[in-house]
């Protein structure tokens, strides 16, 4: 059993989400004796009942070779920061690919990415930092993902795709082959991409269509 720990930065909902997928990776690399969760909110709900520490408190009681950290929050922006905060730091920055997933040699993964299980990854693509993939989302081939994307479930990014820093792909999000989605920019539940998406705007429908600026850079409120 290795001697690093694992933590997980977000004790919410996606954080349990990556807890159970860190199980699933433990029981067959056994790469971490332990798993705790970071949060620096003042009231965190532990359905877990493991450890939770402040960012400020945990740096005071590990040393970079017993900790590596993950973002598991669900907020573009928010990983950003999280990432760029523990980057700043001498802790290890982890990434975590589910055991069922498959990737091709041709495909390469940003440091702190997140894959959920289910998903097809397929060939010559690039995924940037920080990204996280939630189950059964599809990557077509020599598509482009930027630096803290989320992708939800049931998405299907076909081949050639770009999809900007910061973007948000709701659950059901189709992009045509060839699409780019500008950085920083939300694409709403169900949103079938015919066109290119400009950065910083919410746009949703089939075919999608722009509604309104990103000015909240907030995905949930």
């Amino acid at each position: 059993m290795c001697d690093m720990i694992l933590g997980i930065y977000g004790a919410g909902g996606l954080g349990r989400e990556v807890f159970e997928l860190s199980l699933r990776i433990n029981s067959i690399k056994k790469r971490w004796s332990q798993v705790v969760f970071i949060d620096d909110a003042s009231l965190v709900l532990n359905k877990r009942n493991i450890p939770i520490y402040r960012f400020i408190d945990l740096k005071k009681k590990f040393t970079k070779n017993e900790l590596e950290i993950c973002i598991a929050v669900g907020e573009p922006k928010l990983r950003s920061i999280l990432y760029k905060k523990v980057a700043s730091t001498e802790f290890q920055i982890a990434t975590l690919i589910d055991p069922n997933v498959s990737i091709p040699d041709s495909t390469k993964i940003g440091c702190g990415t997140i894959i959920c299980k289910y998903v097809s990854i397929t060939c010559d693509i690039k995924i940037k930092e920080n990204v996280y993939i939630h189950p059964m989302a599809c990557i077509g081939h020599d598509s482009i993902i930027g630096k803290n994307v989320i992708i939800s479930s049931f998405v299907d990014v076909a081949g050639n795709c770009v999809v900007g820093d910061e973007a948000f792909l709701a659950i059901g999000t189709i992009l045509k082959q060839g699409i780019t989605i500008g950085e920083k920019s939300i694409l709403g539940l169900g949103s079938i991409v015919h066109r290119n998406i400009p950065s910083n705007v919410i746009a949703i429908g089939n075919p999608a269509r722009v509604m309104k600026k990103n000015i909240d850079q907030q995905v949930f409120k």
